[in-house]
């Protein structure tokens, strides 16, 4: 089993120095080759980009395979590839759990969730107000989240029996939170995108509470 830092995540999510929210995951890559399908036969040779078509549900089955097309670029290659860990499960070695969809060796769309010992307040003080720039706007998903240029954000509280105790060193304020991530960098800044990004990390936070059994 190899390790490896989903790079996406870097940005805004270093606090204090230290980059407490590029945690190391376990990654069985698995690869699909997709064939694009429709409008490749009879293209003219001026425009012989297409978007690459997808399986009907992508990452962990938690979404549209549609749904993120729409998020894809135009690419040269026909086929993408699905990268990521074959299960979510955010209470295992890693506390985290990433799904990448690369299009001409590139990545496009990736979805990402983190468990922490943080709060939310705390998520948004040091991590959320450095989207600031992209122009962040609230949407009903979890306890909070976000939709911004690129990309979204959700956290909420999972309840949880049976798990290990608090660290000595974490306030009793402190609850543990989960923080869900979407990034579609190539995706025009378009109403429809943001309106495909809100529907996506509104989906997002239902398949993680029910994949991580939260009891609230």
């Amino acid at each position: 089993m190899t390790r490896r830092q989903w790079g996406s995540r870097s940005a805004g999510r270093t606090r204090g120095g230290r980059s407490s929210r590029t945690a190391t995951i376990s990654l069985a890559v698995a690869l699909m080759a997709i064939p694009a399908v429709g409008g490749c036969s009879g293209g003219s040779e001026a425009d012989d980009h297409v978007v690459p078509a997808l399986p009907p549900k992508v990452c962990w089955r938690a979404f549209d395979g549609t749904a993120v097309a729409a998020l894809l670029p135009k690419a040269t290659d026909p086929n993408a590839e699905i990268k990521g860990d074959p299960v979510f499960d955010l209470y295992g070695r890693f506390k985290s759990a990433g799904c990448q969809i690369h299009v001409d060796g590139e990545s496009r769309f990736t979805a990402w969730g983190d468990r922490s010992w943080s709060a939310g307040s705390d998520l948004e003080k040091h991590v959320w107000n450095s989207l600031t720039q992209f122009g962040p706007t609230p949407i009903a998903a979890g306890d909070k989240g976000i939709v911004f240029r690129g990309g979204a954000r959700a956290y909420f509280r999972c309840e949880r029996p049976g798990l290990p105790p608090s660290p000595s060193n974490v306030s009793p304020a402190e609850v543990e939170v989960v923080e869900l991530g979407l990034t579609a960098n190539s995706a025009p800044s378009t109403q429809h995108v943001t309106d495909v990004l809100t529907t996506l990390m509104k989906q997002y936070v239902q398949f993680a509470k029910q994949k991580l059994k939260c009891r609230n």
